[in-house]
């Protein structure tokens, strides 16, 4: 067997990017579902789009 290659580093900057996407999407659907549990702080599905541009 021979080794493997180390990463290239757009490799490496693809795989950032998509960890920081993967992050940044777990902590709005973490921000949303607070929302719902709380009744102080109602976030609703259609703010959170027209913050993001929908």
């Amino acid at each position: 067997m021979t080794p493997k290659p180390p990463a290239t580093p757009a490799a490496r900057r693809h795989r950032g990017w998509r960890a920081a996407g993967v992050l940044a999407l777990a902590a709005v659907l973490g921000l949303a579902f607070w929302g719902y549990t709380t009744p102080d702080m109602q976030i609703h599905w259609e703010n959170l789009a027209a913050l993001c541009g929908f």
